[in-house]
């Protein structure tokens, strides 16, 4: 097992939300000047894994400095990644950690679609379960700084830190080994099992049903178990459709799919339904899926609905274009400069036709 000692910005949950999220003071100028900082997703359950940013590695993460085999590698794996930020009065202290962690040498990106609407990049990524975020009555562990405490004792001014000293090999690591060891139970983050349908087949009480009704749209969580016996007593489509969308909305992707996929099975119509699948298998990777999605859209939609139209295009021309397949990118973004009287999206062709053919030599 490696670890590294990475310093954030304080938040609460560090899953994206808004409400009841304090705005990050400590994490660097950046981070003080726009109240704004990218680790605020570093605990967001999304589609089973977590994945982790931090400021000011700059452009290549050197995980050699875990073992020098690695120094060929654009990975390593067995990383303990302790998340660390400033606390105003108790310093720099845990505020959770990832185990089993995967760290990249280069920045990489999540898949963004219209369905994620997140454009994140991170450095490490782990499964939800592997995951640990605690409450802030938790958070007691202090990491050192080594401008106060000494050379090796703790951050430097870096924002990670590899504690390679023997110092810290005697008299830290194992503290925060035993510190992360005794503070499991009391996890805050989403785990998937959370989002699981357990069978519960009891019929929702007239009392349930009001209560189920005025949730809102950042209740999803909240809302599932309630959608699962609904849909268990009346398999309708709407439904089908409440269950999916509030998986998405989750960003539980992989799940969501059968369930979009049981809201067109009865409802063979909804076009728009079938729309937002194109997205999620693109999202999940499923290329292949998404364009047949897509193909078969074309032939259901009205020959007027040219925005569809166009959009569905960009859809199958991104496939393409993430898959590899360059050629076939360009034929649909011809298609676009062929049919679209888009000014935006006609630009936007254009500049991906370049990207591609830059990109074929």
């Amino acid at each position: 097992m490696y670890i590294i000692f990475c310093n954030i910005a304080y938040l609460r949950y560090y899953d994206g939300r808004v409400a009841g999220e304090i705005k990050p003071k400590s994490g660097g100028r950046w981070v003080q000047e726009n109240e704004d900082a990218h680790e605020k997703w570093n605990f967001l359950n999304m589609d089973g894994r977590c994945f982790g940013f931090v400021k000011s590695i700059g452009e290549e993460f050197h995980i050699e400095k875990f073992d020098k085999k690695y120094r060929h590698f654009d990975e390593t794996n067995n990383v303990l990644v302790i998340w660390c930020a400033t606390h105003h009065e108790r310093g720099t202290v845990i505020v959770g950690w990832y185990e089993n962690a995967t760290a990249n040498r280069f920045l990489r990106e999540t898949r963004c679609t219209p369905v994620s609407g997140i454009d994140r990049y991170y450095w490490f990524e782990c499964k939800a379960e592997d995951a640990y975020l605690l409450p802030e009555d938790k958070r007691t562990f202090t990491i050192g700084r080594a401008k106060k405490d000494g050379a090796g004792k703790g951050f430097g001014q870096s924002n990670t830190w590899f504690a390679e000293s023997i110092y810290a090999k005697e008299n830290i690591i194992p503290k925060v080994l035993e510190f992360i060891g005794s503070h499991k139970e009391y996890r805050i983050n989403t785990l998937t099992r959370e989002f699981l349908d357990y069978g519960d087949k009891t019929p929702l009480t007239k009392q349930e049903e009001e209560y189920a009704k005025k949730l809102t749209d950042d209740q999803n969580l909240e809302y599932l178990p309630f959608g699962y016996r609904m849909y268990a007593n009346d398999q309708s489509a709407d439904n089908a459709y409440a269950i999916a969308i509030s998986l998405n909305n989750c960003y539980q992707y992989s799940m969501a799919i059968p369930w979009f996929e049981k809201t067109v099975e009865l409802d063979p119509e909804d076009i728009d339904t079938r729309g937002k699948l194109a997205y999620i298998y693109q999202q999940v990777e499923m290329y292949d899926k998404s364009t047949e999605t897509v193909k078969d859209l074309l032939d259901r939609i009205l020959d007027e609905e040219t925005d569809l139209r166009d959009e569905l295009y960009c859809i199958v021309a991104d496939n393409y274009y993430f898959d590899d397949k360059i050629d076939e990118a360009i034929t649909w973004l011809e298609r676009i400069l062929q049919e679209s009287k888009n000014k935006d999206l006609i630009s936007y062709a254009e500049d991906m036709i370049k990207k591609c053919k830059k990109f074929l030599g």
